[in-house]
């Protein structure tokens, strides 16, 4: 019997480090995520014709009248963000407040220029007063194909654009904002609506979404786009310049880079998503310079960008 029990303990040591490193596996990548129905509180303020809409983290101030049934599935949207990225396998979740954040539906531009958006832009993350401002007549019918006889449906996808920057906002600043615009877009291009998200195919879901959002920029069959070392140099200042001066207005340009960057960055093996997951596990740590983001050479990236995407129905040049 002591044989026995001697022999035992010799073994556990090294069954240890097995169970260690079992716990330590990262989360498994969704495939897809759907928010739950929210309770919510609707109240007209008279004084001003707003609706107030108060869910658990979220006041959203309606400068237009919306219907009820609207209302309602814009609070399960809003509130599926904390939820999916809270339970998302990158350690992303890093807001500087958790409750009472404003979301503001302006009614025009100009309510959305005064309330601090900038001018142009259709969805604002203000973090220095850390609310979210849209333009409600955008948001509410945005612009369809020339060819679309369908009715225009709300873009929701730009609350969750604009939320995404609210889970992420304590550590924006120590982010290239090709990565915060670029997660961004990553997960509003997974939205497929009233809060639900899909993982599964996602290259599909990025082919059909750019040939839409780039098509201004599109010769042929090829997608004309920002060249990737352009993208990954820009600070926040210049990425608002690269936005506003693109040709024929095409604002989204920038961020069409940005998101096939993340898109490289998250599914391009378990390496380079294990090198994200420890850089941005780091940040809220930080007390010295934020060191740069884990990323390749830029023309090694554009090359294997290109060469990836071909072979599934997107044929990118990068630059004139």
């Amino acid at each position: 019997m002591l044989r026995i029990l001697a022999l035992l303990l010799l073994l556990l040591p090294a069954a240890l480090p097995a169970q260690q490193s079992t716990r330590s596996q990262p989360k498994p990548w969704p495939w897809e995520f759907k928010g739950k129905p929210v309770p919510l509180k609707i109240v007209d303020d008279e004084t001003n014709g707003t609706q107030v809409v108060t869910t658990r983290h979220f006041r959203m101030v309606v400068e237009t009248r919306i219907a009820r049934q609207d209302l309602t599935r814009f609070a399960r949207v809003v509130e599926s963000v904390p939820a999916l990225v809270r339970s998302h396998p990158l350690p992303l979740w890093a807001p500087r407040r958790q409750e009472d954040i404003d979301i503001i539906l302006c009614k025009d531009e100009a309510s959305f220029v005064r309330a601090g958006g900038e001018a142009g832009a259709v969805g604002w993350w203000d973090g220095r007063r850390g609310r979210a401002l849209i333009r409600a007549d955008y948001f509410l019918a945005p612009p369809q194909p020339a060819n679309s006889r369908l009715q225009p449906r709300p873009n929701q996808d730009l609350l969750v654009h604009e939320l995404i920057h609210m889970s992420m906002s304590g550590i924006l600043w120590r982010l290239p904002p090709w990565f915060s615009e670029g997660v961004a877009e990553y997960f509003a291009v997974c939205h497929q609506g009233d809060g639900w998200y899909l993982f599964r195919d996602l290259e599909s879901l990025i082919r059909n979404h750019l040939r839409h959002a780039a098509g201004k920029n599109k010769e042929g069959e090829k997608f004309h786009l920002i060249p990737v070392d352009e993208i990954l140099k820009l600070d926040h200042q210049g990425w608002l310049k690269t936005s506003q001066n693109q040709f024929d207005g095409n604002a989204y340009l920038p961020y069409a880079t940005a998101l096939l960057l993340v898109h490289y960055h998250f599914h391009g093996g378990a390496d380079r998503r294990a090198r994200a997951s420890v850089h941005l596990s780091s940040l809220p740590k930080l007390s010295t310079a934020t060191p740069a983001f884990p990323t390749e050479e830029a023309n090694v990236i554009q090359k294997r960008l290109v060469k990836y995407w071909s072979s599934r129905g997107l044929q990118l040049v990068f630059g004139e």
